[in-house]
């Protein structure tokens, strides 16, 4: 009779457990992480420090090559002063590309590990985070106007793809 801990695979099943990918969440809450983390102008090593942990294993964090816990990740949100859920916006369940087996198998509603491509959401790339930046640095009466007239240019393109 084998001793010790069951592994995952043995309690969970083989088909949902991969513990040598990475997973399309952990890779788009450490690209949460990360957007936040430069919008703050942090480095990883300050990032590191209040965390009591190196900034390699940031890095990992960041890229999600490394999954973080739910208490490390309660720290992290008050360190960058956001809520937990701010990690996981723009992961949609209901989305038909993602989660029908994941959901299925574990009842979660997040991503099957096998699924989704965050690589194509602007709000991670650098031009992001340098508009953010710039957006924060303008008066409030300015951002108004700047956010009005960028509504009215979006209206107006979806009038004219209409004609």
């Amino acid at each position: 009779m084998p001793r010790g801990r069951k592994k995952k695979s043995e309690l969970i099943g083989e088909e949902f457990v991969n513990d040598s990918s990475i997973g399309p969440i952990d890779m788009h809450v450490g690209a949460r992480i990360c957007a936040r983390r430069k919008l703050l102008q942090l480095s990883q090593k300050q990032m590191a420090e209040k965390l009591g942990i190196t900034f390699q294993q940031i890095q990992k964090y960041e890229k999600g090559v490394n999954r973080i816990g739910a208490g490390r990740l309660y720290t992290i949100a008050m360190i960058l002063g956001v809520d937990i859920d701010y990690f996981f916006e723009g992961i949609n369940p209901a989305d038909s590309a993602y989660g029908a087996e994941y959901a299925y198998g574990f009842g979660t509603g997040f991503l099957c590990e096998d699924d989704g491509d965050f690589k194509s959401d602007p709000m991670q790339g650098a031009e992001a985070v340098m508009l953010l930046k710039a957006f924060y640095t303008l008066p409030a009466k300015a951002r108004t106007a700047l956010l009005m007239m960028l509504t009215s240019l979006k209206d107006k393109d979806d009038l004219d793809s209409d004609v």
